[in-house]
């Protein structure tokens, strides 16, 4: 019979997880081996299909060929991933030993990966996907039991909090930095783990001289050739680790602009549906307000440290490389060196292009 005090412990790890949003694979090894399984899994789920997963390490390389399509269907959608469940659920509650002897999923799939046994449970509903924890047990351990299954629901309270905290945390740090973004006036727009527009948005709608359009959820450049541009700082910004992403845009009136895509810091943003990425629409040719930047804004929007805050901060208001260095009473090679640093955290190329930028902000 599984430990309660381990049960309990191991879901003390799942909540740290949730609040920091970051160690979610430590924090399931931690969990699958307290509830006595080798594999926990946390995915968001549409009725048929696994849209997103994070796993503990031994079992990447298996919900890799899942999530690519190159295993078996899984049963469990059709016996267990249309109930509206809650509580943890076992293979005895769905299948006979007969079905299972014969079921492509759990012989050609799971038993090859040398797990068999299922408990799982539904974390968070919506209205068309759900987030659910599954474990996974070695063959040789034999099937959940009963008594098992009630230690596992002891805390379900808690589980059901680590989902609507992990929500929360996500959600709260991509609305502080759509609130820092928002002060530099341009439209901003929230990406998915896949680089796909999160529903409900709008890009240039009733604007024909918008140099970027959302189709079909995807950011699309009206100048075609400037499609890869976009497509490669989307990329840069759900990578892991993510990188700040920029393209150089021109509309059919000539007008240039720069299209930024910002990272989200957090993982686990595609299981709770937040967003990971945002992409930030800048126009460039328009009259910059008064050079006097927020160091604090451009620290916490670009990771500088507080001196390359202040070399961009001087380069806006027009101060040369060895005037910044006089300033800051600094060798002009550390200048520059700062400089080189600030340049590649804000994906500006050149100087110009960064003062450019910084112009807008």
């Amino acid at each position: 019979m599984l430990s309660m005090n381990g049960i309990r412990a191991g879901v003390d790890g799942l909540l740290s997880a949730a609040i920091l949003a970051e160690g979610w694979e430590e924090a399931l090894m931690r969990y699958a081996l307290a509830a006595g399984a080798r594999d926990a899994v946390l995915m968001r789920n549409e009725a048929r299909k696994t849209v997103a997963a994070v796993v503990t390490p031994e079992a990447a390389r298996a919900a890799e060929d899942f999530l690519a399509g190159r295993t078996p269907p899984n049963s469990r959608y059709q016996r267990v991933g249309n109930l509206r469940y809650f509580g943890f659920r076992i293979d005895q509650d769905d299948y006979s030993e007969a079905e299972l002897a014969r079921d492509p999923y759990y012989q050609e799939f799971l038993r090859p990966n040398g797990v068999f046994w299922h408990a799982n449970t539904v974390l968070a509903l919506g209205s068309d996907e759900y987030v659910e924890l599954s474990l996974k047990r070695r063959i040789e351990l034999g099937p959940y039991q009963p008594a098992d299954r009630a230690v596992l629901d002891s805390v379900l309270p808690e589980l059901h909090a680590v989902a609507r905290i992990a929500k929360g945390v996500l959600d709260a740090e991509a609305r502080g930095m759509t609130w820092l973004l928002g002060r530099r006036g341009g439209a901003i727009i929230e990406l998915d783990s896949h680089g796909r527009v999160l529903p409900g948005q709008a890009a240039g709608e009733g604007n024909p001289f918008c140099p970027v359009r959302i189709l079909r959820r995807r950011l699309v450049a009206t100048d075609r050739t400037a499609q890869f541009s976009i497509d490669r700082a989307v990329a840069g910004a759900i990578s892991r680790p993510g990188r700040l992403g920029v393209a150089a845009l021109t509309n059919a009136e000539g007008r240039r602009y720069l299209l930024q895509v910002h990272p989200v810091p957090g993982r686990a943003r595609d299981i709770f549906s937040s967003a990971t990425a945002l992409a930030l629409l800048i126009e460039r040719d328009s009259d910059p307000a008064a050079l006097r930047l927020d160091l604090s804004w451009l620290r916490s929007a670009y990771g500088l440290t507080d001196r390359e805050a202040n070399v961009a901060a001087l380069l806006a208001e027009g101060l040369s490389v060895d005037a910044i260095a006089a300033r800051l009473r600094i060798q002009s090679s550390t200048a520059r060196s700062y400089l080189k640093n600030v340049l590649q955290k804000t994906g500006a190329t050149r100087q110009a292009e960064l003062v450019a930028l910084l112009a807008h902000i």
